[in-house]
């Protein structure tokens, strides 16, 4: 059997489940958090869906009832990205703001998130372990 591709991580201080994804495009991995709740493969901003080297597309949007029970508008992009050993093509969710939105944000949060939804992990195993406060992701077929 061939060794399994996994992915590690950790949880932080608000006790978010998160990975670091090696992504093109960004000299250093981005941070991912893991939303079980979340259906699609990845949220991201434009920003980051146009250095992943992502379609965006200002044709289609979609509107979302999040957790926090706030309404978000989002736009559809496609692209690949480097997932546990293979690069699928997906289709991410694009946060859909104006300039002063985006500033907003960015002042609010040191980093910029992307959120990995539950269609990536489909064929995978995932671990979180608040005690020791790691994550891990491992691919089953």
């Amino acid at each position: 059997m061939p060794p399994r591709e996994t992915i590690r991580g950790g949880v932080d201080h608000l006790n978010r489940p998160f990975v670091r994804l090696g992504v093109t495009g960004f000299a250093e991995p981005v941070t991912a958090f893991i939303d079980t709740g979340f259906n699609g493969s990845l949220i991201v901003d434009e920003y980051k869906a146009q250095q992943m080297g992502f379609q965006v597309t200002k044709i289609h949007s979609i509107t979302a009832l999040l957790a926090s029970q706030r309404s978000e508008t989002f736009l559809l992009c496609r692209g690949r990205i480097n997932w546990l050993g293979d690069e699928p093509f997906i289709t991410a969710l694009v946060i859909s703001e104006t300039e002063t939105q985006r500033l907003e944000r960015r002042r609010r949060k040191r980093n910029e998130e992307v959120v990995l939804g539950v269609e990536l992990l489909i064929n995978c195993k995932l671990e979180v372990d608040f005690v020791r406060r790691s994550v891990s992701i491992t691919r089953l077929s």
